[in-house]
């Protein structure tokens, strides 16, 4: 049955995908303006805004140095001397919400692409162009494909890599179409009307401002979309602990949300994606003992159909991820994505279940940056 559920899911979210090719992208070149807040990131910073201002969709690059302690704020300027359409803002650390909605007074675009400092939005691809083809459609807002960047990464980057693609477009697509929108709008690769941001506002009251901005739109009836053909690169975690500290924010902040957009638990967004989504970070977990356990108690022509199915499943996730990287070894490390399907049902036990029940997040994490390494 777990076998048919996800066969399902990927063949109705890939016919789906495959309809949207006859959309071209939009023609709408240096119509946008990106948005990045940017708190410690002189590691990254340089690589970041250099891509963003050599994209043809994009007029200005606002970047927002929250604070910094370290050399940000001076790389920065040392950059405006160069990017012309480089406009940076200097403020006190507000937190993300509050470095985004600063960074939005100083835009005057019809709309803007919010993205991070440590993430790479390539130059020479119509990913905006697909998103500003979906505001064009109807949408108030649109996300992409957040991939891992593997430039300079180690192993744990690679594994999350391997399974990444296919599951982040099935899932939201999906998603789309049950539960009437995608789960998240990513603050790594995100468009919105800027007129949508004003009337919502980002705020700091969580530490996943992206999801909240998302859940917040819904609830006052903006259309939220999905591009399945919108892919920017972030960095990943080196080490289990960064990763853990970083999950631990994701599914801590993903259970404050419940509890403050409780009135959309009971809709067909809150039925058909956030409930399920909950649900699944348990049951992807059992499913995993439960075909490890199978697998060693089933013995011929059942112990065949059964592994060759889930053999078969893995090698097409892997596939897709090893194609799109132009990295052949991410099929061989398809199975030690299993780490990150325990990983979700563990701090969601240890930290999610608490902060469901009283509300309460720990302090934000920052995850060590790395410099990006370009080929």
């Amino acid at each position: 049955m777990p076998s048919i559920i996800m066969i399902f899911v990927s063949v109705i979210s890939i016919c789906w995908i495959l309809t949207q090719r006859k959309y071209p992208p939009s023609s709408d070149f240096g119509s946008v303006d990106a948005i990045v807040p940017a708190f410690n990131e002189e590691s990254c910073i340089i690589e970041t805004v250099r891509c963003l201002a050599a994209n043809p969709y994009l007029n200005k690059i606002i970047v927002v140095n929250d604070g910094s302690t370290d050399r940000t704020g001076a790389v920065l300027d040392l950059l405006a001397v160069n990017v012309p359409r480089l406009t940076v803002v200097h403020q006190k650390n507000t937190g993300k919400g509050g470095a985004l909605m600063n960074g939005l007074r100083h835009s005057d675009a019809a709309h803007v692409f919010l993205t991070d400092a440590d993430t790479v939005v390539p130059a020479d691809d119509d990913g905006i162009g697909y998103m500003i083809a979906e505001i064009e459609r109807g949408a108030d807002a649109v996300g992409g494909i957040a991939l891992s960047n593997l430039s300079g990464a180690g192993l744990l980057p690679h594994v999350r890599a391997s399974t990444k693609l296919a599951c982040v477009a099935v899932v939201r697509i999906f998603q789309q179409l049950f539960g009437g929108h995608p789960f998240l709008i990513s603050g790594a690769c995100g468009l919105f009307k800027r007129d949508v941001l004003l009337d919502v506002q980002f705020s700091d009251r969580t530490k996943v401002e992206d999801l909240d901005m998302t859940w917040s739109m819904i609830s006052r009836g903006y259309k939220v979309r999905q591009a399945s053909r919108a892919f920017v690169y972030s960095q990943e975690c080196n080490s289990l602990k960064s990763e853990w500290l970083r999950w631990r924010r994701w599914i801590v902040g993903y259970a404050v949300c419940m509890r403050l957009h409780s009135k959309l638990l009971l809709t067909r967004f809150g039925l058909g994606t956030i409930i399920p989504v909950f649900l699944t970070s348990f049951l992807a977990s059992a499913l995993v003992i439960y075909t490890i356990v199978s697998s060693s108690l089933l013995h011929g022509h059942h112990f065949t159909v059964y592994t060759a199915t889930w053999l078969g499943l893995m090698f097409l996730i892997g596939l897709a991820s090893a194609i799109h990287h132009r990295k052949p070894a991410l099929l061989l490390l398809v199975p030690g994505s299993v780490v990150y399907v325990l990983m979700s049902s563990a701090v969601w036990l240890v930290h999610g279940l608490y902060g469901l029940l009283t509300g309460y997040e720990p302090q934000r994490d920052k995850p060590t940056r790395y410099a990006h390494v370009v080929a």
